[in-house]
């Protein structure tokens, strides 16, 4: 699961500067919105391109992860 930490971050970081161009639009705050913009565009590239980068380590370790969980059943002991 830390494969995808950083695109989390990135997707917060984003809900917030949208959440904060948002507020800016609203109250006329004009010298924000272009700090907002390009901080929505850079936090989001970096998001989607980490993410590309690492969805093939995150796949594989899911993958081991649900092999380890379904160990081959152990043989019965009919000894009694």
């Amino acid at each position: 699961m830390r494969h995808l930490v950083l695109p989390f971050y990135c997707a917060v970081i984003v809900g917030l500067l949208m959440a904060l161009l948002a507020r800016a639009i609203y109250t006329g705050a004009d010298s924000f919105v272009l700090v907002c913009l390009v901080g929505i565009a850079y936090f989001g590239w970096s998001g989607v391109s980490d993410t590309r980068r690492n969805w093939p380590a995150f796949r594989a370790e899911m993958q081991r992860k649900s092999a380890a969980r379904r160990r081959p059943a152990l043989p019965a002991d009919d000894t009694h």
